[in-house]
């Protein structure tokens, strides 16, 4: 079998059947944003780690390394806040190809620095080597939470509300924005430092930053744990419809979502005429956002809320398998995964 064929959640699942061992010592492994290990009695050892790879995940005629290393520790540092998490430490490894000067590399570190102090995340360590082509970024950062604070995937239960922070789409339209200007030609080499700003208005320029410097939500996943009122936590990085189900998946149920309830910033709207794909089908499958997807049980409603964070209810769990989107009209459609796939989209 192709890999093209089994997928990149097969391939995981094919992993974790085979060589996913028992441990007492660790709490959640394979299939989680991070995996939870215990090393003392009442603290919890989080450690998650990203590549990302010139040409798949990134492209440097549309990025600059400042923001490229930015969202290099953003990534990494939003897999800690879907559990719940304190990010503390960073590896960082580098494939760095002889068109990578100094000077950019100065700049990522940089941008990555800047965004890691943020979150108290210090740089650690790391390795670096040559390569022979494209610029290769892993990253690994280890983070901790209380021990009886975990926020998995696998904890939603059938009436438990479906929430979501911040808004839906936006990082796909301005990555949509980004290689709109570049096929036209009006833009040449990387951006400049100043992510979205200068060259587009400036609901354009808040959509770029939105893909080029994602703000990871650790705080509102710290407000979840200490308050353990939510039962289910994971961020968009894949697309809601993605992300979704894999909480679904995780905890053995299905879910409906509302399509009016989905949140959409007034920026995507304005500039939705620029773009070839809806407002919406940025929202469900676009990705990238790193805002927090999560479930709260019907006798926690009153504790979220007092919360006070930036959320939207989206919809609510159910026990029949798979997902449904609810449209605007009461019609109801399937809801498939549509989010991004490494190995489905060769």
């Amino acid at each position: 079998m192709k890999l093209s064929e089994l997928g990149e959640f097969g391939l995981i699942s094919k992993i974790r059947k085979s060589f996913s061992r028992p441990s007492p010592r660790m709490l959640l492994g394979i299939g989680d944003d991070a995996a939870a290990l215990r090393i003392a009695p009442s603290r919890t050892l989080l450690a998650t780690t990203d590549m990302l790879l010139e040409g798949v995940h990134f492209d440097l005629a549309l990025t600059d390394p400042y923001s490229l290393g930015w969202k290099s520790a953003a990534v990494n540092i939003s897999d800690i806040a879907a559990m719940g998490g304190i990010p503390r430490f960073c590896l960082i490894s580098l494939g760095i190809p002889a068109a990578f000067s100094v000077d950019d590399m100065t700049e990522f570190y940089r941008g990555f620095d800047t965004l890691a102090r943020i979150h108290g995340c210090l740089i650690a360590g790391g390795d670096t080597c040559a390569s022979r082509k494209d610029l290769v970024v892993s990253i690994t950062v280890l983070g901790e939470s209380e021990k009886n604070a975990l926020l998995p995937r696998s904890g939603a239960r059938p009436g438990d509300r479906i929430f979501v922070t911040g808004t839906l789409g936006d990082s796909a339209a301005g990555l949509a924005l980004l290689r709109k200007r570049s096929r036209k030609g009006s833009r040449s080499g990387r951006c400049s430092g100043n992510a979205g700003s200068g060259r587009y208005g400036a609901g354009e320029g808040r959509l770029i930053r939105k893909h080029l410097r994602p703000e990871p939500r650790v705080a509102e996943g710290r407000s979840l744990a200490r308050a353990r009122c939510a039962s289910s936590l994971i961020d968009v990085s894949d697309g809601l419809s993605s992300d979704l189900l894999h909480i679904c998946e995780e905890s053995g149920v299905g879910a409906e979502i509302y399509a009016d309830a989905i949140p959409l910033s007034a920026d995507l709207l304005q500039n939705s005429r620029q773009i070839a794909t809806t407002p919406r089908d940025h929202a469900l499958s676009g990705g990238e956002d790193y805002e927090l997807l999560f479930t709260v049980p019907e006798r926690k409603l009153k504790a979220f809320r007092s919360l006070g964070l930036e959320a939207s209810e989206i919809g609510v769990i159910r026990r029949k398998k798979g997902a449904v989107l609810v449209l605007t009209d009461g019609r109801r459609t399937e809801l498939p995964p549509k989010g991004y796939d490494h190995f489905r989209r060769r």
